[in-house]
């Protein structure tokens, strides 16, 4: 196994919870334990190591504390992202679900219109039917009234024709 995978499986390298940890002070005390760990390691192997100067150990430290300041910083600008992609998905669906109900509204108030229209012209075609037969009925009333007025002129003309006639001569 190799000393990464060794780092990697100790357990005092692994992620708390990333909600309930300052992010700088864990990576410097993860890093200082990387060191230790390191150390330890070496002398545990048997491996020698070489003394460096503490200004070289300073700058590794400068440079693995940017390196994961910068990992921070994408990480934290991944998720406002991911935030930002959440919060238009959500308005989008509220949105399409607020078309889809207008739409329905839509169709509902179309389709009364449609009923309400179509109950109006058939009740128009009954009102005109009903009108042509009163009209029908009215001209035979009419026609028979006409009838009677000619019989009862007729008859008054017969009847004071001789009237009219004696008055005249």
């Amino acid at each position: 196994m190799s000393e990464l995978q060794k780092l990697l499986s100790d357990p005092r390298f692994r992620p708390v919870d990333k909600t309930t940890r300052e992010p700088s002070a864990a990576s410097e005390a993860n890093l200082g334990n990387v060191l230790r760990v390191v150390t330890s390691m070496h002398g545990q192997t048997g491996i020698p190591t070489p003394q460096s100067p503490p200004q070289d150990w300073d700058a590794l430290i400068h440079r693995v504390q940017a390196a994961a300041r910068q990992a921070r910083e994408i990480e934290a600008q991944a998720r406002e992202r991911e935030e930002r992609i959440e919060h238009v998905l959500e308005r989008v669906r509220e949105d399409i679900n607020a078309s889809n109900e207008r739409a329905r509204i839509a169709e509902m108030q179309a389709r009364d219109a449609q009923v309400r229209a179509e109950a109006q012209v058939i009740a128009a075609e009954e009102r005109a039917k009903a009108a042509e037969a009163r009209a029908l009925v009215a001209e035979e009333r009419a026609r028979t009234a006409e009838a009677w007025l000619g019989r009862v002129q007729d008859a008054i003309v017969a009847e004071f024709s001789d009237l009219a006639n004696q008055a005249a001569a």
